[in-house]
């Protein structure tokens, strides 16, 4: 009895053909949707102003507030002429609360783009709130303000002498970085959150298979029938 014929072979090509299509398209939609993302958080979560503090203790900082949100006054303090590793042992005191930073005076005022002064204020830092591998922050909560350019100028009395060699800088940012008010952030949020535990991981297995699916592809057809 004869056999039948098989329809597998016929199926095989035209998966073989259809699925990369396919899985290239998937790749381009879960890349932009990322890049979507990241553009979306860089931009609502950017700090609206930052900007170093001159040897003089004057600073003068262009500041862009987007949201309706509880801002607060940061001091930083950067390795500068330190190195990482002896800013860290420097500042280590800080961040453990065995030591503060000794009081430093921050005079500021916020200022429209016409030069009306819209807030002023003194600003005492002592204590670190904040710190990464090479920034070191001190806030103060800043009074409500609207969304708006504003510049951000003041004058720091002298620096401990605890931050000898660091630089110096004054940023305006979120109060608290994990409870927001506007829909913006917290989309930029969830976004982030669903780009490295889905987006990221899916993307990376997807690229690997398919690359492999065509070097597979490239050896059959290397092969002597």
């Amino acid at each position: 009895m004869a056999a039948l014929p098989s329809t597998s072979s016929s199926a095989d090509p035209q998966l073989d053909r259809r699925w990369p299509r396919w899985g290239w398209r998937l790749l381009l939609v879960l890349l932009a949707w990322f890049g979507a993302g990241w553009l979306w958080g860089s931009y609502w979560t950017a700090a609206p102003g930052q900007g170093a503090i001159a040897d003089d203790g004057d600073f003068d900082v262009p500041v862009n507030i987007h949201l309706q949100e509880r801002w607060a006054l940061n001091l930083d303090f950067h390795p500068g002429r330190l190195g990482n590793a002896e800013f860290a042992n420097h500042t280590a005191p800080w961040k453990d609360g065995t030591a503060d930073t000794g009081p430093i005076t921050l005079q500021w005022r916020l200022l429209a783009n016409d030069g009306q002064q819209v807030a002023s204020g003194t600003a005492l830092f002592h204590r670190v709130d904040s710190w990464s591998t090479a920034t070191v922050s001190c806030k103060q909560p800043l009074p409500p303000l609207s969304p708006g350019r504003y510049r951000l100028a003041g004058q720091l009395s002298a620096p401990p002498p605890a931050a000898a060699g660091m630089d110096m800088a004054v940023a305006i940012r979120a109060l608290n970085g994990k409870a927001w008010s506007s829909w913006q952030l917290d989309l930029a949020w969830w976004m982030g959150l669903l780009n490295r535990v889905f987006v990221l991981p899916l993307s990376i297995v997807l690229l690997l298979a398919l690359v492999g699916h065509a070097l597979w592809q490239r050896r059959q057809r290397g092969r002597p029938h």
